[in-house]
């Protein structure tokens, strides 16, 4: 994947415009196409017919990352070893670039849950979280991204989230996904110093970042990560901070609900195109990219 590469998830509803893009961009023609695509893995386990055609199409046409949401690496019970072989079936065929997981859990008893649980951080969960990453690492044959959390309440933890990770890529290899719309709204709910969290976070393991937009509950006290519009003004500013701790990664641009058209979507790829410019380019001047953002809707109260 090309460095500074900018992607969007794919929808289903995108995806034959996504194929015509691709052939357009290839045919010198002026419509730009993001540079990557992340599709979320529970979506395609299945996939067959004309859906897996598409896919493979749209997979000759772009670099894929494949995202996991139903692994439950913090589960106590263990990796679905099903649930596995699936995810390893899809990369295995598909052979991203990249493939990630979030640090949660959502499976108990059997039965799953459609959240992504927080993990207390605990010698305990250390432990249950190595184990189940080196599993799932040892049959993809790769290593796997873990993305940081985004918190409502504070658990009963031993650890801080950045020893945390830092011990976790220790024990097992793995990466790191930095989501930084994760950590400004953890930040907000948890009173957390944002500036000290991301002075301590293992800028060594992260492969990939990821934006999102995010809202406040009716109270107007609690942030929400639900990905259902645009990347907010704060978040851009704390993205720019951490394009300097580890120039070159590839950036994802989430929007799972309420998801816009094509060609809104691709308003913030070349946005995050803008920062980069802005925060890597020689003699660029910083207010460009802020400038360009001030459509976005800042939530006020910036950690």
């Amino acid at each position: 994947m090309a460095a500074n590469a900018v992607g969007i998830g794919l929808k289903f509803q995108h995806m034959q415009a996504l194929v015509h893009l691709a052939h357009s961009v290839h045919s010198a023609q002026s419509a730009q196409a993001p540079d990557f695509l992340e599709l979320h893995a529970e979506n395609y386990m299945n996939a067959g017919g004309p859906l897996q055609d598409r896919l493979d199409e749209l997979a000759r046409c772009y670099p894929l990352s494949v995202h996991g949401v139903g692994l439950s690496l913090g589960s106590a019970e263990g990796i679905d070893p099903a649930h596995l072989e699936r995810l390893a079936r899809l990369v295995d065929h598909l052979n991203p670039a990249l493939v990630s997981e979030h640090l949660a859990w959502s499976r108990l008893d059997g039965h799953s849950y459609n959240d992504l649980l927080p993990v207390p951080l605990t010698e305990e969960s250390l432990r249950v979280l190595g184990d189940n990453i080196a599993r799932t690492q040892d049959r993809l044959g790769r290593r796997l991204l873990v993305e940081n959390p985004s918190l409502y309440v504070s658990l009963d933890n031993r650890f801080s989230e950045t020893e945390f990770l830092q011990r976790l890529v220790e024990m097992t290899g793995c990466g790191l996904l930095f989501d930084v719309n994760n950590a400004y709204i953890s930040a907000a709910n948890l009173g957390r110093d944002l500036d000290a969290y991301l002075d301590e976070v293992p800028w060594a393991a992260v492969g990939e970042w990821h934006l999102a937009g995010h809202s406040l509950d009716a109270a107007g006290e609690l942030y929400i990560d639900d990905h259902g519009s645009a990347v907010s003004e704060p978040v851009w500013q704390r993205y720019r901070q951490v394009l300097a701790r580890r120039p070159g990664l590839p950036t994802l641009i989430e929007w799972d609900n309420r998801v816009p058209t094509l060609e809104r979507w691709m308003q913030e790829v070349d946005l995050a195109r803008r920062h980069q410019h802005a925060a890597h380019g020689p003699g660029a001047d910083a207010s460009t990219a802020l400038a360009a953002s001030a459509s976005a809707q800042a939530t006020g109260r910036a950690p």
